[in-house]
């Protein structure tokens, strides 16, 4: 009981059988964590393949030729371009996603996920639960920070991209065993 306690803090584990069971939980959750974020990936490469328009590239290229503190010679800026470029596709193509789905972040969502973060971080050193004045006051000091609150959204946005591709787009789901999902997710 003393390791049980000591792994996990203020828990119910009580046996070899609840440590397995939550060792089960906790490798399921990290590895579907990692299969949305690869359903992600492949839903954005495949969108920024298959979604075709122009961009106005020689003005882009000068834009970023002349934006910069140091202005950049043609090749660079060029080169500049021809890495951004992909990024570029992909944010526009999310903004009309975004914008077609009616998708919003509130102040509520933010509250909510990062209300969510603090327990989780909490939890992970061992605090279980924290009091609802003890989160609250936290979120506050998270969100009076602009940085975290442009950053917290952002993650916020991601997940519901993510939420609507997941019921919008059909995905082959396929069970494997742990080698297998490994080479699935890292070529390995």
């Amino acid at each position: 009981q003393e390791l049980f306690d000591k792994l996990f803090a203020n828990s119910t584990i009580t046996s070899v059988d609840d440590l397995k069971a939550k060792i089960k939980e906790d490798a399921e959750e990290q590895f579907a964590i990692q299969s949305n974020q690869k359903f992600l990936n492949d839903v954005t490469e495949s969108l920024i393949e298959n979604t075709k328009f122009e961009l106005p590239a020689a003005f882009l290229k000068k834009w970023i030729q002349n934006s910069g503190e140091q202005p950049l010679t043609e090749e660079a800026a060029a080169r500049e371009y021809e890495k951004s470029e992909k990024g570029l596709r992909y944010q526009l193509i999310e903004s009309k996603i975004i914008t077609e789905n009616n998708l919003q972040t509130t102040f509520d969502d933010l509250k909510v996920f990062t209300a969510d973060l603090i327990k989780k971080q909490m939890a992970s050193f061992g605090q279980l639960s924290p009091s609802d004045e003890e989160v609250d006051g936290i979120v506050v000091r998270v969100l009076s920070n602009q940085d975290e609150v442009k950053r917290l959204s952002e993650q916020i946005m991601s997940k519901k991209i993510l939420e609507l591709y997941i019921e919008k787009i059909p995905a082959k789901v396929k069970e494997v065993n742990y080698q297998e999902f490994v080479k699935e997710m890292y070529g390995e």
